[in-house]
């Protein structure tokens, strides 16, 4: 007796489809999220587009800035519909794990206050003022860099308590730690009788790989005592969030030392940008390795 054949392959509408895959996008309201992410993104380009070509004028050809304005409506539109899922993961996960999603929280509010500016801040002084004096783009770095300290604070915040092994928050510690660190990079900028260094000297050493930007002595007050700091509110039971805190805010404070000596809106940018990272980082380290250690004897 024979037996039948059986098929070597299985055409593509006999396959059975994905439900997990399909009910994960529902669940996330994939679906509406990227309609929201391509308005947002087109929106913001056709914004771009004429403030910066179609109102001043431009000798460019209509084909050059039409393919520019869809590069930046299709990058815009794939990082707010990450942005956008992601947040809706987020909250699934912590439904599925019986936590409380809660409303948006101040980090999440800091962020896109924070972003607005960054972006906002240089297109309407350019629109307002025309051609910008030297002390106007110092004025507006110094501004855009602080927007921009506070998007890669908050960002760095959110990653610092996602990991943390404490979540216990003290707002009077994380002040404290705020100001103590203010005072450990900004009186060692300005003191007339020893400068010791600025805090665009310190990124250009870390950031650039050159150790020569910085006196040695400045890095160790700013970055020693930043991770001394971040280890004494772990001692006080405040968890490494706090270091990060204290050192996103001291990058704040300084910038304005930042204007002042060196007088140039690239390096107050570059400053904004990773001078956060940098003494947050090192502060939130400091607060880890106590908790660690801590967790490790008991």
């Amino acid at each position: 007796m024979c037996r039948p054949l059986l098929p070597t392959s299985v055409s593509r509408t006999d396959r059975p489809d994905r439900p997990g895959v399909t009910a994960l996008i529902a669940e996330l309201n994939v679906r509406r999220h990227a309609r929201v992410a391509v308005g947002a993104g087109v929106g913001f380009a056709l914004l771009v587009f004429v403030l910066f070509a179609y109102l001043p004028g431009t000798d460019e050809s209509l084909l050059y800035w039409a393919s520019l304005t869809f590069v930046l409506a299709f990058a815009a539109s794939v990082l707010v519909a990450a942005v956008l899922v992601g947040q809706a993961a987020y909250r699934r996960t912590r439904e599925l794990n019986d936590v409380e999603p809660g409303g948006r929280s101040a980090t999440t509010l800091a962020i896109l206050f924070g972003v607005l500016g960054w972006l906002l801040v240089p297109v309407v002084a350019a629109v307002a003022l025309g051609r910008l004096s030297p002390e106007q783009q110092l004025s507006v770095a110094l501004l855009s860099a602080g927007f921009a300290a506070v998007v890669v604070g908050g960002l760095g915040l959110k990653l610092v308590a996602a990991l943390s092994l404490s979540h216990e928050w003290r707002p009077e510690s994380a002040v404290a730690g705020a100001i103590v660190y203010t005072a450990l990079v900004a009186v060692p900028a300005v003191e007339p009788t020893a400068r010791l260094g600025t805090p665009n000297e310190l990124v250009a050493a870390v950031v650039g790989i050159d150790a020569a930007a910085v006196a040695p002595t400045y890095a160790a007050i700013t970055l020693g005592g930043g991770f001394l700091l971040g280890a004494a509110l772990a001692l006080r039971n405040a968890a490494p969030p706090h270091g990060f805190f204290a050192g996103v805010v001291a990058a704040i404070s300084v910038l304005p030392i930042v204007a002042a000596a060196t007088a140039s809106p690239e390096l107050v940018r570059t400053t904004g940008l990773y001078l956060p990272i940098l003494l947050g980082t090192v502060s939130a380290a400091g607060g880890g390795v106590v908790i660690a250690a801590r967790s490790v004897r008991d």
